[in-house]
């Protein structure tokens, strides 16, 4: 097996991991884009997937920020049913 190669899986197929582990990472969104070799903003987003957790965190990250600030938490309102 060449160097630098998993059985079965080709650079590519880690490029999806790399991306979502960079983007939980920080990093800058043009540096993870030339470190996976990216260059336009629509293909790196087609491998950006955002899932629940994600979603969480950065509502937690979000809601941490507040309470730095001293801001009230805010309230949820739903919207009305509509009939």
């Amino acid at each position: 097996m060449p160097h630098g190669r998993v059985a079965g899986l080709v650079p590519h197929d880690l490029r999806r991991s790399a991306v979502r582990n960079l983007e939980r990472a920080g990093v800058p969104r043009a540096t993870a884009m030339k470190l996976v070799g990216h260059k336009t903003e629509a293909i790196y987003r087609r491998y950006a997937i955002v899932v629940e957790s994600d979603l969480l965190a950065g509502g937690e990250k979000l809601d941490g920020l507040h309470q730095i600030q001293g801001l009230a938490k805010p309230t949820v309102v739903p919207f009305p049913k509509s009939y």
